[in-house]
Order: C-alpha cells, then structure tokens, then sequence
C-alpha cells in the first residue's frame, strides 16, 4: 500500500510540474503581449496628449489673433492717457521749477540741521527762538518743493518708459498677425495627422489585448488544475505520513514485546537484570 500511495505521489508530483510549465510558459505569453499592448497603448496615450497640446497651442493662437485688434486698440487708448498725463505732470514741473530754491538742496539739508541742534542746545528766549523757527520751515517748504521737483521728473520718465516699451509691443502685435494664423494652421494639420494616426494603432492594440486574455484564461484554468492536484498530493502525503506512523507504532510495539520477554526469560532464570531492562519492567507493570 505504501509503495502504492510513494508511486502515485511521484505521477501527481511530475503531473504538477508539467502543469506548471505550461502555467509559466503561458504566464511569460501574456506577459509579452501585454508588454506589446502596454508599448502600442504608451504610443497613443503620447499622441493624443501631444494632440491635446497641440490644439492647446493652436486655441492660444486662435485667441490671439482675435484679440490682437482690442489689444492694439487698448495699448493706443493707455498711451494716450499716459501722454495726457506727461502733459499735466510738465505744467505742474514748470510751476516747481519756479517756485524751488536755486540753493545747493545738501546746503539747504546742512542750514536746516545746524538751526535744528541750535535751538535744541542752546538756552533761547522765545523772541531769539522764533526767527530760527520760521527759517527752520522755510527750509521745510524748500526741500519739500525739491523732493516734488525730483519725483515729478520721475514720473514723467517712468511713463515715457511705459509708452515706448507699449509702442514696441503694439509693434511686435502687428507684425505677429500673419505668423500667428500661419503657426495655428500648421498646428492644426499636425492635430488632425496625430489623432489618426492614434485612431488606426487602437486596433493593434486591441488585438495584443484579446491574445493577453486568452493567454491568463488558460492560464488561470491550469492553476486551478495545479491547485487539485496540489490538493491530491498533499491528501496522499498525509495517507503515507499515517501509514509511516502506525507501521513504526507496530514496530515500536513489537519491540517492546520482545524485550519485556527477553527480560522475563532473564528473570525466570535467575539471570541478573540490566538496569535498563529493570526500568522497562517496572513501568510494563505500571502500565498492566
């Protein structure tokens, strides 16, 4: 029965490799195909994004040929304003420019401070002190005047910067028109010839997708055949495990009985008994 159960684990056991084989080989097919499907899918996934980007692009351009006009009108109605703007900031100019000191403004700076710590560290009366205060914001009025001064020449050159740079951007706008519609015709022929061209590889993709599944069909059908016959070789190991384990049980048994007949024999005669075959009658007796 042993040699039995030992032969139709071996059957089982080489069934099971075979199966697995095949199971791996059909693994490693699917993986291939899938690996093709996944290059073909990478494929489209890149066109049609830089199709998307594209025609991203192209909208930009669209947009901005149609609004190049309002831009272009907007930028002339701000440099207009800007130019009204120079204007008034000149009247209020020339009115500083009058009205300010012709006094170095570091000397004026210099009059105001000595006044300043004058008044704080000498002991005046309030008549030596007022004409030193009256001078003191007289110089006010002149340094303000010149901050003024300086400020409005700023302004000024900060919107003559401001309307130069819009006049080269009105210009950069007029020349770009014709390149722009050009650019998004372009745009528009690579959109169309990249949309097809993912159009006609989903097909091929489609076909490594089908080989895939059938591959993992038959895959998963020989596993489940695997897992049976794992199943049987494992019941058949536990057959032979329990035959092993009674077998040896009667042969433990057997031998047990012999030397408690040898040890009898031993007594019955009078023969001295080792210490070993003491013990075993000792605990046969407990056991009766």
């Amino acid at each position: 029965m042993s040699d039995e159960t030992r032969q139709k684990i071996r059957k089982s056991s080489q069934q099971l490799q075979s199966l697995r084989r095949q199971k791996g080989s059909l693994n490693e097919k699917a993986k291939q195909w899938a690996e093709k499907r996944d290059t073909v899918h990478k494929h489209i996934k890149d066109l049609r994004l830089e199709a998307a980007k594209t025609r991203d692009r192209r909208d930009v351009i669209n947009a901005k040929v149609k609004t190049l006009k309002i831009h272009r009108d907007e930028s002339r109605n701000i440099i207009i304003e800007k130019i009204e703007e120079i204007k008034r900031l000149k009247k209020k100019l020339r009115l500083l420019y009058v009205k300010r000191s012709r006094v170095d403004v570091n000397l004026i700076r210099k009059e105001k401070e000595d006044i300043e710590w004058k008044i704080q560290t000498s002991s005046l009366s309030l008549q030596e002190e007022k004409p030193l205060v009256e001078r003191a914001n007289q110089l006010d009025i002149e340094l303000e005047t010149h901050t003024q001064f300086i400020d409005t020449k700023n302004q000024i050159e900060k919107l003559r910067t401001q309307i130069n740079a819009m006049n080269e951007e009105a210009d950069l706008f007029h020349k770009s028109l014709k390149e722009l519609a050009d650019q998004s015709q372009e745009l528009h022929k690579t959109m169309i010839k990249n949309l097809n061209e993912a159009q006609s590889l989903q097909s091929e993709a489609d076909k490594y997708h089908q080989e895939f599944l059938q591959s993992k069909r038959e895959s998963r059908k020989l596993h489940q055949e695997c897992i049976e016959l794992e199943k049987q070789v494992e019941a058949l190991k536990k057959c032979l495990a329990e035959t092993e384990r009674k077998r040896k049980k009667e042969q433990q048994k057997k031998a047990r009985e012999r030397l408690r007949e040898e040890a009898v024999e031993k007594l019955e005669k009078g023969r001295k008994l080792s210490l070993d075959e003491f013990k075993f009658l000792a605990e046969d007796e407990e056991s009766g």
